[in-house]
């Protein structure tokens, strides 16, 4: 998980050289979601409990409903994510086809970053609007992981597109969906 969370820090702090860090680490994406990613996914959920500390009159029923919503909206996510990747990245690449490998790091990586802003915003007491906004910046460390994904002259923006829609848009769609379920 501190592998993980090195990535994702310097991810935070500088993307380009985060994401040449990844490329020449070549770390496997399937490690990076069993020992990082579910570990966070189950801190942002362990951390909807600290309602308790900060919300009057929050029921166990709500607080539980709301830590299932955090760890489901981002585990149904990284599979979304992974075919919506699988499906349209190949015409985006240099080559011509794509790097599954590749493609699930920017998706664990992407994930990641929006799972530590729900870690942040679930431990603060009050909500910060720039919280809100936490997720653009992850839109342009994805924007950072061009040159990593080899992606073709002038697609560039259709990349950003389908990497935000699969990594940013998705995950907080069915968090706002679950989270209007609830009561």
């Amino acid at each position: 998980m501190f592998t993980f969370l090195k990535y994702l820090v310097q991810l935070l702090l500088s993307p380009t050289h985060g994401w040449e860090d990844i490329e020449k680490r070549n770390p496997d994406p399937e490690e990076l979601m069993r020992s990082g990613l579910y570990p966070l996914m189950g801190i942002a959920a362990a951390t909807e409990f600290l309602a308790f500390f900060y919300q009057r009159h929050v029921e166990l029923a709500t607080v539980l409903i709301r830590s299932v919503a955090d760890f489901g909206s981002y585990f149904v996510s990284i599979f979304i994510a992974k075919l919506i990747f699988d499906y349209y990245l190949a015409p985006l690449t240099s080559t011509g086809s794509f790097d599954s490998r590749k493609a699930s790091t920017v998706t664990m990586a992407g994930l990641g970053l929006m799972v530590l802003i729900q870690i942040v915003s679930n431990c603060l007491p009050w909500s910060i609007m720039l919280m809100r906004f936490m997720p653009l910046y992850v839109v342009l460390v994805l924007y950072n992981a061009i040159p990593y994904m080899n992606v073709r002259r002038g697609c560039e923006m259709r990349f950003l597109l389908v990497a935000a829609g699969a990594v940013v848009a998705v995950p907080l769609l069915i968090y706002y969906l679950l989270y209007f379920i609830i009561p």
